[in-house]
């Protein structure tokens, strides 16, 4: 009958953990523009990144072989699944870094970061 007992109740608890791990879930970074680790031909018109529920973008920073880049067109600070910026200068041939942070939903800070080429 014991045996009976912890079996239920193990499963009972892996069913509560189960339904409870979808709440726990952090938005997620879905993709980059451009595509991480890829070489576009000639300076990109935005540089972003998408996630799988709404982010509040609180830093973007974008640097390459000549330093930090200017950005335009910087969205406002309205959470977002979507966040696209613009470089202010046609970028350079080199590799750039893409740093950033965000508040998600559940108040949570993330952050991660992608890198690119650009070629002539």
């Amino acid at each position: 009958m014991k045996a009976y007992l912890k079996l239920g109740l193990a499963g009972l608890v892996a069913v509560m953990m189960g339904l409870s791990a979808p709440l726990m879930a952090h938005e997620g970074e879905l993709g980059t523009l451009p595509e991480e680790g890829t070489t576009v031909q000639g300076s990109p018109e935005e540089i972003g990144i998408y996630f799988d529920g709404a982010m509040r973008i609180t830093q973007f920073d974008v640097t390459g072989p000549q330093g930090r880049v200017r950005l335009v067109d910087v969205p406002g600070n309205e959470p977002t699944e979507d966040y696209r910026v613009a470089p202010a200068d046609e970028l350079a041939p080199g590799t750039y870094q893409v740093r950033w942070r965000g508040l998600a939903r559940d108040g949570h800070m993330m952050s991660g970061g992608f890198s690119f080429s650009v070629e002539d």
